[in-house]
């Protein structure tokens, strides 16, 4: 296998967690450079005016913490890779996709809850909608049951 760029999105869940240390420890034994992506969506940036909270305000704080949240993770995990850090703003599966093409990458990783059943039916799957619409190779990174 040859991959030279890979993407790993990354959130602060467990299932991401792993799939950070995965895509990591993959571009380790490739080579590969790596962007190490966050969607920040700004539906779950909820303000409150009451507090002084507007939505906008409330946006930039949560890119401000996603940002934050990036350089952490690649200050334990980057060890000397090459990383690139993304937190844009917009819906997570088009721009997964839209930002893997546009940089180039070999090989999307993403992590999974595992989830079947009503609870996929109700909260949806993101690798699964990554690996429906992605027209570069994913890695699902599975939790461990």
């Amino acid at each position: 296998m040859k991959a030279d760029k890979i993407l790993i999105v990354a959130d602060d869940s467990a299932p991401s967690m792993k799939a950070i240390q995965y895509g990591f420890d993959l571009a380790i034994k490739l080579g590969a450079k790596v962007t190490l992506l966050s969607v920040v969506e700004p539906g779950h940036a909820l303000g409150n005016p009451d507090a002084g909270i507007f939505p906008d305000d409330a946006i930039i704080l949560l890119k401000e913490k996603t940002e934050d949240f990036l350089s952490q993770v690649k200050n334990e995990y980057a060890n000397g890779i090459d990383t690139e850090l993304m937190a844009p703003l917009g819906d997570i599966q088009p721009t997964v996709i839209e930002i893997a093409v546009k940089w180039g990458a070999d090989l999307i990783v993403v992590g999974t809850h595992g989830r079947t059943g009503l609870s996929k039916l109700f909260s949806g799957s993101v690798s699964e909608s990554i690996i429906q619409h992605s027209p570069v190779p994913v890695c699902v990174v599975p939790m461990d049951k």
